[in-house]
Parts: structure tokens; sequence; C-alpha cells
């Protein structure tokens, strides 16, 4: 359906859809697109393609413009080198870089803080307040064509004319980059979400991950491929070609494991899922198009663009259904009692039986949480409050959630703060233990874990290693796995790190080589871990088989099995967590077996002397 048609000397050179946002702007703000156009203007043009506003803004073509992600302004950048910040209205507020070269692409950060623009082969991040340092760093051999910076992982991809797609962290330093392609990259975006994006080249399309390798690559006969756009729900993509075409993609063929099951996306609307075991399988059309895709728990949680389909694994044709508030959701999440969809609306915890248990509020915008700031246990839901980025530390939100059929009120529904000295990048809610003794597990930007007990009075953070690129407790035991460079670390107790003695002894490590960058730890289940390289293949490593299965005996109050694991197995570090775990249980006498086998001595004497004096009236913390 052809909306307008611009006059014959109209030559644009990008274009942007107003952001979409829950504080500000009715529905006909939600339809103003901005145009940038070769005789260097900008014009705001309304959903009925009528031009609202034409403005003057550069010498030469002005080669981008964007909205700011609040809506509250815009930029623009030309052949001139000028970089300038405009009103909504297109009132000049500030020209923040002259210079004697083109700025070929300019962008937001995530929070309207800073922009992010080229200058030949270098990347420059200015932040709007002048009297901060601005961070500069030369990031290609050739002339730097495109950029984009995402709001959920705050990282940066750049694209140039030597061929090459880098990804870069905040402080200029390179996190991945791409196979040298033949052409230059003329159009590089990200999916909202974080967990894709797409490079543009002459008849060239590649889809990749957050970590730089690829997913698949198509050949279209379209010439270059000058800019690429994503649906708001990250599900499909159009691109602007050079022979005057448009290409629309969709995103297909996504797969999800869990134990013995398979789920696999292999149409718009059609899901395939199959037990690897019995090789029951079945295919379960949609209404709707599919955008999210969640299995784990014993549950295939499908989201639509209308609706969200709970299946049970045991019986996938009678699925609970319950509407959405929006249909642009960017995330599920699943736990043992509950599933939490994360939309631009908010966030909204749901028990597998379609009920609403809670809708947390708090200063953070949905959209741009990504997978690492959020995290579900059975009974919490903890979230990174991202609202200023500028602090030198975070807060982060702890929400209790309801438990039972009865769904509590928000004044009965306590949330806990915790602020941590450092900027967090990643935090894990333990699945599992009951609620008083919640764990969290964090990472800094530092590299630094810790683990603090939610629930405490005064919760302390206790650190537990260095240097760690990806952490995740298991789904049944509270046994902690993070990676390393070049090794997978498994904290057995971390709750003996308060004791940095018995914290060693309950630590397993296990060198691996031929990680690649950037490799992350998927998940752990009887104590095996997979790892995504980073190269994108999946490896499965076993580190603490015994020591789950005795997590899991002592979970369920089995000291007696757990006592026979440990005679059987005879290994050091299993001892170790039985005596940690038996001492903090009050079972003294398998503690005082365990220490001695371990070589405590002092703290078998210890036992002995509380036994021996108050061995009917004792109490321990």
């Amino acid at each position: 359906m052809t909306v307008a048609t611009f006059p014959d000397e109209f030559y644009p050179t990008g274009m942007h859809l107003f952001p979409k946002t829950n504080v500000s702007g009715t529905k006909h703000q939600h339809d103003v697109i901005l145009i940038s156009t070769a005789d260097g203007k900008f014009h705001i043009v309304n959903h009925n393609g009528r031009i609202e506003k034409s403005v003057n803004a550069h010498q030469g073509a002005c080669l981008t413009s964007q909205w700011s992600p609040d809506g509250a302004g815009l930029l623009t950048a030309g052949e001139d080198g000028f970089v300038k910040v405009w009103s909504r209205n297109g009132l000049l507020r500030s020209t923040l870089v002259q210079s004697d070269v083109p700025c070929f692409d300019a962008v937001w950060s995530p929070d309207n803080g800073a922009i992010l623009y080229t200058r030949e082969n270098f990347l420059i991040i200015k932040q709007l307040n002048s009297s901060s340092k601005i961070t500069k760093w030369k990031a290609h051999e050739g002339l730097i064509l495109r950029v984009a910076w995402n709001a959920n992982n705050n990282l940066i991809i750049s694209g140039a004319e030597d061929g090459f797609c880098k990804i870069w962290d905040t402080f200029g330093q390179q996190i991945a980059v791409s196979v040298k392609h033949d052409q230059p990259i003329t159009s590089l975006s990200w999916s909202p979400a974080g967990d894709m994006f797409i490079i543009g080249s002459y008849s060239l399309i590649r889809l990749c991950n957050p970590n730089g390798w690829s997913h698949c690559l198509d050949r279209p006969p379209t010439g270059s491929i000058y800019d690429i756009a994503w649906s708001s729900d990250g599900t499909q993509l159009a691109a602007a070609c050079a022979n005057g075409h448009v290409l629309f993609a969709h995103i297909i063929d996504r797969e999800y494991t869990w134990k013995n099951f398979a789920c696999t996306q292999i149409g718009r609307k059609v899901i395939s899922i199959k037990d690897i075991v019995t090789e029951q399988s079945d295919k379960l059309d949609y209404p709707d198009r599919v955008i999210q895709i969640a299995l784990g728990f014993n549950h295939l949680v499908i989201a639509t663009v209308k609706q969200c389909f709970i299946h049970k694994l045991t019986s996938w044709n009678t699925p609970v259904t319950f509407d959405l508030k929006d249909g642009t959701i960017s995330m599920i999440l699943l736990s043992e009692r509950c599933l939490c969809v994360i939309e631009r609306a908010g966030l909204s915890v749901y028990s597998y039986m379609g009920r609403l248990l809670a809708s947390p509020r708090m200063g953070v915008r949905p959209e741009t949480l990504g997978r690492a700031a959020v995290s579900l246990g059975p009974d919490a839901l903890a979230v990174i409050d991202q609202g200023d980025r500028k602090c030198s530390y975070d807060l982060m939100h702890v929400f209790d959630l309801p438990t039972g059929l009865v769904v509590r009120s928000s004044t009965d529904n306590p949330v806990t703060k915790l602020t941590h000295k450092m900027t967090v990048s990643v935090i894990a809610l333990c699945q599992t233990g009951p609620v008083s003794e919640r764990q969290l597990a964090l990472l800094d930007y530092n590299r630094y874990l810790y683990v603090v007990t939610v629930k405490e009075s005064k919760p302390k953070f206790v650190k537990l290693g260095s240097q760690i690129l990806s952490i995740t407790w298991s789904s049944e035991t509270e046994l902690l796995v993070g990676l390393r460079a070049s090794s997978v670390v498994a904290w057995c107790c971390p709750r003996a790190a308060s004791q940095p003695d018995w914290l060693a002894l309950t630590t397993v490590s296990k060198e691996v080589t031929d990680l690649g960058r950037n490799p992350t730890v998927l998940s752990v289940e009887d104590g095996v871990v997979r790892i995504c390289r980073g190269n994108g293949s999946v490896l499965h490593l076993s580190i603490a088989v015994f020591p789950e299965k005795l997590l899991k005996h002592i979970a369920s109050n089995r000291w007696q099995a757990a006592l026979q694991l440990c005679r059987t197995v005879e290994d050091e570090t299993l001892w170790a967590c039985l005596a940690v775990l038996a001492w903090q249980y009050n079972q003294l006498e398998v503690a005082e077996e365990a220490f001695a086998l371990i070589h405590q001595y002092h703290q078998v004497c210890y036992i002995q002397h509380l036994r021996s004096n108050v061995p009917e009236r004792l109490t321990m913390n």
C-alpha cells in the first residue's frame, strides 16, 4: 500500500519511526516518521505521509537522523561533519560535534545520555554533559559506515569498508570480530532483545549471535542492502535494497532443549516438539505468529502476538491459555512454580495454571531488560535497576512472589533492595531451598562473583571468585557453576563462602581448552554442564555429578544415603560438602565423621565438646 509519494527532488538517506514509549505521547505520535534527505534537511512526516515540518540541518547531505529512545529529541549527522541534537519539534538544542570529515552514522546511547558517532575509522562516544570526557578508539582499518548500540546488552557493533563487523563494549574493548567480507558492510541492526544482529552487505545478509558467530547466511540478488529494521517483537525484519526492492525475513528454526525434550520452530506459526527417549513427537499449530518460546521445568510456554500457551510436557495438546496485555514480548522466564512474561506493558508473573500472581513495578523500562538483568526463582523475582548507569554502584530489587493460589495485595508483597558497590552485569537467583535462605549470585563489571542471602537482616556480599565470565545455578540443587577463560568452576556449597577454608574444600575446578572468546554456561543438570563455546558449538562437561547427587540427598533429608554415597566414592571434596552441610543442618554426628575424614581435627574436637556438654538442648545458627 502506498502511503505517500514525495516530490522528485526528495532523496531520502534514512528514516526512523518514532519509538513506542510507555510514559509519553498519544497514539498519533507513535506514527511519526523522521526522514533525512540528500539536500541537508530532515523532515517530520505523519502517518498519512504529510510532511509536518522540514528543517535545514546540514551543508551537504544529512546522512542519518534518529529519534532518541525516549522520544524527547532527535539527532542528525551530515556530510559537513556536524552532529546536532534537536528538540522533538525540530528546534536546535546543541551542535555536539564540528569536524572537517563527514560523519556517516550516529546513534543514541540506550539511556539518552550520550551519542556514539563515526569519524573516518574511529568510534567516539560523547556524553551530552559536556564536562564528561569523550571515549575514542580506532575501530577499523577502513572508513566506518554503520554503527548500532543495543539497550539490552549495552554492546556496540560497527561495520566498515574493510569488510569487518566488530562488537565492542562501551569502554572501546573489542568483544568479537566477524570474518572478512568481500564487500563493505553497508547496514547493521541489533534485534530488540539483543540476542541477535543482522549484517548487510552487497547481495549478502547474515544473522549473527551476540558473540559474533554466524547463525545463517543468505545471498539475495538485491545489490547492497542499505538499511535493516526489526519488528518490535524481534521475529521478523525488513531490508532496503539497492535494486529498489524491500526484503522481508522471518526468524525460524529456533531450537530449545530440556532434558529429553527438543523443541524447534519450523514455521511462523508451527512448533515441533519431540521426546528423544520415547521418540514421540508432535506438531503444534497456533492461530498467530509465534514470538517467544521457553522450555523447562516440565513445561513448554509459547507466546504469540495475542496469547500465551502453557503446555505440560506430559500433555502437549491441552494447553492453558491466557491473553497478553501487549503483543510485544521480549522474554519469558521459567521457574519451578511460576513463569514471568516481560513485555512493553510491564512484568507479569503467572502460575502454570494461567493465574496472574504479581505485576511488580519498578523504574525500569521493561523492553530494555536483557536476560542477564532479570532472574526468576520459585518464590522471588530479581531485577537490576538500570535507571542510572552513571552511578558507581548498582541497585537490585528482589520481589517476593505469592506461593499459593491466593494473590496477595501490594502491601503484603515486600521488596528487598540490595546495593552493590560496583556496576552489576549479571544476576542469578538460586532455584531451590527455603524462602528465608534464598541466595542471589551476581557478577559485576570487574568479573568478580559474589553471593548474598537475600532475606538476611543485613545482607552481606561474599566474594566467591574472580575473572568469571558466566554463571548459572542448577535447577534442582544449590550448585553454582561459573566459567573462566580456560576452566569451569563448581561451588558445591556457596553458603560456605563465609569460611574461606571451607569454600576452598567444597569447590571443584576443571581445566577446559578451546572455549573461544566469550563462552557461556547454558545449564547444569545432574552435575553435567552445558557450555556454548565462542564459535557457537555446545560442550557437555561432567564436573560435579556426585556433589549434586549428595545435595539432592540432603535436600530430601536422607542423611544416611548421603553418608553411604561419600563412603562409596571416597572423594575428599564430597566429604567436605557433607561436613559443611551437616554442620549447617545441626547433624553433628554426621559432621564429626566428615570433618575427621578431611583432616579438620580442630572442628572434630569442637563438635565433640558441644555434644558432651549440651547433647540434648543444642541449638545452632
